[in-house]
């Protein structure tokens, strides 16, 4: 079978653009950001501040409201999509989904899965 050259090209240049849209907003971590925060281990810390979170990882792809406590604080889950389930080390939330919990504006609970 012969591929006709513009087919071919049309082809490639799809197959780039689909490459691209796939979490483009995500940078890789510089050589600074690697020597302060270890691959592979998270910066989440219980306590932090919602402006704190988003200042590292932007903002989440989900945000779910799920209720109000006793004092009237909004419960919330923030949902950021791991978008390269094969990297065989989670940097930030490249490989994992991370999970979020708040209690008002500061984090109370976090896990991770692929």
């Amino acid at each position: 079978m012969k591929l006709d050259a513009n087919k071919f090209i049309v082809f490639l240049g799809l197959c780039f653009v689909l490459f691209f849209l796939g979490c483009a907003e995500i940078t890789p971590p510089s050589p600074e950001e690697i020597m302060r925060q270890p691959l592979g281990e998270s910066p989440l810390r219980i306590g932090m501040t919602k402006e704190k979170i988003k200042s590292l990882w932007g903002q989440p792809d989900v945000i779910k409201v799920l209720g109000t406590d006793a004092q009237g604080m909004v419960r919330e889950e923030w949902i950021y999509r791991g978008c390269y389930p094969n990297l065989p080390i989670n940097v930030d939330y490249l490989s994992e989904t991370q999970h979020l919990f708040f209690d008002g504006s500061h984090l109370v609970k976090f896990y991770h899965r692929k």
